[in-house]
């Protein structure tokens, strides 16, 4: 192998790996999406459980409003039959409203009374989730930092390796770097493998005379097929 076809080689090896590299970071990128999104949901989720405890404890104070707004109607209206002179019709009506106001509101403190230890208990539950939330939490954000970190780790050798390789196509001869260049454009590997007289990069059969100069290594041979760089694997 001539020290030419030495250096493409590894060359080829190093924009292999960039791809790799580049590969890797897009699947980190794509986690790090999936963990934030993860995370926002966990965050949405746990603000409505919050927002449905609050509106359970509006409403227990709500009622619990009730209960004392009915009892204070019914403090005024027996003050008034208690201390007030009043027609018998008004009389009656208020004795009536007093009756029913006092049933009314046995009845609204019970609903009250149960709101309340609703909430209550909704208060306890609400803590227990909330430790859960917090764990959940925690554990999403340290996946994040372990992707973050994989992900400037990578980057920092992907830029290592772009500044290798432009040390070595600065080694490989001038006549050679822009075909180089073509083909590493077209996709795929610029130097490939002869396996068995067929181009390991366009899988044609290769003609003898080609082969014959691979093996001999005195010189930078190309595929008459593909035009990729050509050399044989160590046996």
């Amino acid at each position: 192998m001539t020290d030419a076809l030495s250096r493409l080689l590894e060359l080829a090896e190093a924009d292999a790996y960039l791809r790799v590299l580049d590969g890797r970071l897009s699947d980190l990128e794509r986690e790090e999406k999936h963990l934030h999104e993860r995370l926002t949901l966990e965050d949405e989720e746990f603000k409505r459980r919050q927002e449905t405890n609050r509106a359970l404890r509006l409403s227990a104070l709500a009622k619990t409003g009730e209960v004392d707004a009915t009892d204070e109607r019914i403090r005024s209206y027996q003050h008034k039959l208690d201390h007030d002179i009043i027609p018998y019709k008004e009389m009656e009506y208020l004795r009536e409203q007093v009756a029913l106001l006092r049933e009314r509101l046995d009845e609204l403190a019970t609903e009250a009374l149960q709101l309340m230890a609703d909430a209550d208990a909704d208060d306890g539950a609400l803590r227990v989730e909330s430790d859960e939330h917090a764990v959940r939490r925690g554990r999403l954000e340290d996946e994040l930092a372990a992707v973050a970190d994989r992900r400037a780790a990578t980057l920092a050798e992907r830029e290592a390796l772009r500044v290798r390789r432009q040390g070595l196509l600065q080694s490989v001869p001038a006549h050679l770097r822009g075909h180089y260049e073509r083909l590493l454009a077209g996709g795929g590997s610029p130097v490939v493998p002869v396996v068995a007289g067929v181009c390991g990069g366009c899988h044609l059969r290769l003609a003898e005379t080609t082969v014959e100069k691979v093996k001999a290594g005195r010189e930078v041979v190309t595929c008459e097929h593909c035009s990729r760089f050509l050399y044989l694997r160590p046996a």
